[in-house]
C-alpha cells in the first residue's frame, strides 16, 4: 500500500519509493516548458529589435550601450523556458522523479547556448570589423 505525505513546501510525495502526483506533474511541466522555446525566440527577436530600433539613430555603428540595452531584455525573454524547465525538473527530482533532471539539463543547455551564441557573434563581429 502506498501512503503519501506532504513535504515542507506542501507538495505531496509518495513514501513507497515511487514518485507522487506532484512529482509527475512537475516532470510534465518541465517538458512542456521546453515547448515554449519557439515562442520565446520570436518574442526575444521582437523585444531586441524593437528596443534597438528605438535607441539607434540608424547612422553608423551602434554604441555598445545601445546593443546591451537591446540584448539584455531580449536574452532575458529567451532564457525563460530554460529557467522554467530547470525549476520544474529540479522540483520533480526533489519529489522523487529522478529523471526530472533530463528536461532541466536540456533547458539549461539550450538557454545558455543561445546566450553564448549571441555573445560570441557580437564579439566576433567587433573583431572582424
Amino acid at each position: 500500500m502506498t501512503t503519501s505525505h506532504l513535504t515542507p513546501r506542501g507538495d505531496r510525495t509518495a513514501t513507497s519509493g515511487t514518485p507522487g502526483r506532484d512529482a509527475d506533474r512537475a516532470y510534465r511541466r518541465a517538458w512542456w516548458s521546453l515547448a515554449l522555446f519557439p515562442v520565446s525566440v520570436v518574442l526575444a527577436f521582437l523585444v531586441g529589435e524593437g528596443i534597438f530600433s528605438l535607441l539607434s539613430n540608424g547612422e553608423g555603428d551602434p554604441g555598445v550601450w545601445t546593443v546591451l540595452l537591446a540584448a539584455v531584455p531580449a536574452l532575458g525573454v529567451m532564457v525563460v523556458p530554460g529557467a522554467l524547465a530547470l525549476q520544474q525538473g529540479r522540483k520533480a527530482r526533489r519529489l522523487g522523479r529522478r529523471d526530472g533532471m533530463v528536461p532541466a539539463i536540456v533547458g539549461a543547455v539550450v538557454a545558455l547556448g543561445f546566450v553564448g551564441l549571441n555573445a560570441a557573434s557580437y564579439l566576433i563581429g567587433l573583431l572582424v570589423d
